[in-house]
């Protein structure tokens, strides 16, 4: 079709249920960021002496932990279990979708600031701290109106 007086031609618009980039990759980085926490998390409850992870249990040194359990129990629940939840509303388009995605993002940052000043310094938590961010990014980039009631 063209528009009167010119030459263009308009593009068809996206079928209403396409998924943009920035949405496939968002649901992506949940489902990925999902599965590796609830993976390290279930590894840590199973063996809390960090043994499956090769996680040195002196890291725990002069923090409220004796083992990986709470930790591990922690990074199940709050990473793993927060982003599936993300990941699948935002797959499902569920309400406020973009908003769960951007609290699980932020979540993540938090967690990983929080995991820092516990046990100090370890290139996970800036690796996941970076995941945190971009999953917060990729949420703020959707458009609100398809994500909200």
């Amino acid at each position: 079709m063209t528009v009167t007086g010119t030459h263009r031609v308009q593009s068809p618009s996206r079928p209403a249920g396409s998924r943009s980039g920035v949405e496939k990759a968002l649901i992506a980085l949940e489902a990925v960021t999902s599965v590796t926490a609830l993976a390290g998390g279930v590894l840590l409850m199973v063996a809390p002496d960090g043994s499956l992870l090769m996680a040195d249990a002196a890291a725990l040194n002069g923090t409220p932990f004796n083992d990986w359990l709470v930790p591990g129990a922690a990074l199940t629940l709050f990473v793993g279990v927060g982003f599936a939840v993300a990941g699948v509303w935002q797959w499902r388009r569920g309400p406020y979708a973009r908003y769960l995605s951007l609290a699980a993002g932020i979540g993540l940052v938090v967690f990983e600031i929080v995991q820092f000043s516990v046990i100090g310094f370890h290139p996970l938590q800036a690796v996941f701290g970076l995941v945190g961010a971009a999953t917060a990014v990729l949420a703020w980039r959707l458009p609100a109106s398809r994500h909200a009631v």
